[in-house]
């Protein structure tokens, strides 16, 4: 038996050596060891992977399972060749406390005017300003799925006023969940900061447009650490241009790496993080991964189930 593992370069070596800990009984090859023979693809019963070439998991005729190395689906649900097989999302618990802490720094830092004060130490300015209280700060999540979840939680422990959207409903104790079309311009009123934890979909591609972002109060701010094409970049541009957007926090772009001469580098109201609110962790993560092929292999539905929108179709 072997697993296929393909990371697509993102510390390969480490979760090669998490797998085989983890998996013992199983003998981990790694797609960017090259191409494999026919022989080898016959043995590869399970994917673990990230980023992987459209068409590539055509090739194994024993696969049992698809195991993915992050929360996104949207890669894997542009291949429509994906063969009829169980497929499980990674939601590692370290990886949302990661997102949620992020969050938090960053809400502190727009509550308390923190870019301010490192402005000023630049230009050796001693001048206090006024802070709103946490209780009277407002932070609106967009997307309540374990993302977005652990970081309203997170928020509301620390004493800010939360509200949630989410397409589906949802129910967190101490926050206030909201869930309709009609609904959204409510949970969006009086909100300072607007996070957004959707995830990628054809429902939800460019979900915070203009239209949307119109719906805030003016001044408010963005923080995005879900997927990029969430959001209008163009879109939001436009509002920190006309103040109606104060600053945003960026960790997910359009194009990854940021190009060096994208305007989001130089821009006085955008904060640029690497795609790093919530890093994987090989050591905890493989832990979940194994616990999922052996679901898997019990004929049982794996922790976080997806289905394949190609496979919608064949049900």
């Amino acid at each position: 038996m072997a697993i296929l593992l393909h990371n697509n370069g993102y510390g390969d070596h480490e979760w090669h050596q998490a797998l085989s800990h983890a998996l013992p009984e199983h003998n981990i090859v790694r797609f960017v060891d090259g191409p494999l023979s026919k022989a080898q693809c016959a043995e590869i019963e399970f994917a673990v992977i990230w980023d992987h070439p459209v068409g590539d998991l055509a090739n194994y005729p024993n696969l049992q399972g698809v195991l993915l190395l992050g929360a996104g689906t949207e890669r894997l649900d542009r291949d429509s060749s994906v063969p009829l097989v169980p497929i499980a999302r990674l939601i590692d618990p370290a990886v949302l406390q990661d997102m949620a802490h992020y969050a938090l720094y960053w809400v502190m830092d727009l509550q308390r005017g923190y870019l301010q004060y490192r402005a000023q130490q630049a230009l050796s300015q001693w001048h206090r300003h006024p802070s709103r209280a946490v209780a009277d700060f407002q932070v609106t999540v967009l997307g309540l799925g374990p993302v977005g979840s652990a970081v309203a939680q997170q928020l509301q422990l620390n004493g800010y006023q939360v509200k949630g959207w989410s397409k589906s409903q949802h129910h967190l104790k101490g926050i206030e969940c909201f869930h309709t079309t009609e609904q959204l311009p409510t949970a969006l009123h009086n909100t300072d900061v607007l996070i957004n934890c959707l995830p990628l979909n054809s429902n939800t591609e460019q979900f915070i447009d203009a239209q949307l972002l119109s719906k805030l109060p003016k001044g408010a701010s963005l923080i995005s650490i879900s997927r990029a094409n969430v959001l209008s970049e163009q879109a939001l541009f436009d509002c920190l241009a006309s103040a109606h957007v104060q600053r945003a926090i960026l960790d997910v772009f359009e194009q990854e790496p940021l190009s060096k001469n994208a305007p989001h580098w130089q821009h006085p109201q955008i904060t640029v993080t690497p795609h790093i609110s919530g890093a994987t962790y090989a050591r905890t993560a493989a832990i979940l991964i194994a616990a999922d092929i052996r679901k898997i292999q019990r004929n049982e539905q794996p922790s976080y189930p997806h289905q394949h929108p190609a496979h919608l179709v064949l049900a």
